[in-house]
């Protein structure tokens, strides 16, 4: 595998804070903690990406927990002592120049493609570990090239014939790749990233009914499942950058009163007719979120990630910048 450095990449991180925040709880005469404050939400993406888009809908802020996992020196503050309010699933879809020898017509012409030019963002980026996780599990032969200012710049390499692969989250893959590069045959769609559960299983995700989750194109292809410690890592880079694509995050010893306010609130949010119909309008998918003790126990999972995982993904970045 080589690696081509095209350009810098640097690593940032959002928060979500409460302006007028106060640590004392609320007595039960008073007023509920929130009426009459004014959320202030700092997003942590540039304006016009999809982690901005989608903020503006429900503000969130996207990236971080995949460098709490591999213990980035870049994170500077422990997002396990966080208050977590929602973590919101974003199922990235894998996708490949048609022309890659010998063609790549559908999704199981992959493992047979020849060598080809993979994009990638940044050598410790989420995206770019989790698609060379799966290229190794899968066999292939590629050239790794990564630096890429945003997805943007990543498809239009692929657009060039630059590069051959990359890979984008919904509201980029439905407004930007699938009609300009899938309906014109430039490209196949090839699977999508897993969704984990906290038990382990591989969910299906309901916003890509025409695609497979990694797992179970794997499983069709071979005849048996992935396994091995490249899985493994997989699945906890999946955990923290799939399910929780973007979170809400409160400060650290935030009152346990402003935590169950704001899920109760998310969890709202998630049945809202109107909030879903034009989330579905603008970023063409249904924001699906984790609210609750099963997000709490997911957020807390991705978290603590065992240490022979995390020295594993730690080395395979390392090995990268080689």
């Amino acid at each position: 595998m080589r690696q081509y450095a095209t350009r810098p990449v640097f690593l940032a991180i959002g928060f979500l804070m409460i302006a007028g925040f106060r640590t004392t709880g609320f007595a039960a005469e008073k007023a509920p903690f929130y009426q009459g404050k004014t959320l202030n939400i700092v997003i942590n993406f540039a304006a016009g990406g999809p982690t901005d888009i989608e903020s503006r809908i429900a503000g969130y802020f996207t990236g971080a927990l995949f460098q709490q996992q591999i213990k980035d020196q870049a994170l500077r503050v422990d997002l396990s002592k966080f208050g977590f309010i929602t973590g919101v699933h974003g199922v990235t879809v894998s996708y490949i120049r048609s022309e890659v020898a010998p063609g790549i017509k559908k999704p199981s012409d992959f493992v047979k493609a020849q060598k080809f030019r993979a994009a990638g963002l940044g050598v410790s980026s989420s995206k770019d570990v989790r698609f060379r996780l799966s290229f190794d599990l899968l066999g292939l032969r590629y050239d790794y090239v990564t630096g890429y200012n945003n997805s943007s710049d990543a498809r239009l390499a692929v657009q060039r014939n630059e590069a051959q692969y990359h890979d984008e989250t919904l509201p980029s893959y439905r407004t930007q790749v699938e009609p300009q590069m899938v309906k014109t045959g430039m490209v196949t769609p090839l699977y999508y990233t897993d969704l984990v559960a906290p038990s382990g299983e591989i969910l299906v995700s309901r916003d890509v009914p025409e695609l497979q989750p990694f797992t179970h194109y794997y499983r069709d292809v071979f005849g048996k499942m992935p396994s091995g410690i490249k899985y493994e890592a997989l699945k906890a880079a999946n955990m923290s950058s799939t399910n929780m694509t973007r979170m809400v995050l409160m400060p650290p010893k935030a009152p346990s009163e402003t935590i169950a306010t704001l899920r109760k609130a998310f969890d709202s949010l998630s049945r809202d007719q109107d909030f879903l119909q034009d989330a579905i309008a603008t970023m063409r998918f249904q924001p699906r979120f984790e609210v609750g003790e099963a997000g709490e126990r997911l957020f807390q999972r991705a978290s603590q990630t065992s240490p022979e995982v995390v020295n594993f993904l730690r080395k395979y970045i390392e090995e990268a910048n080689r």
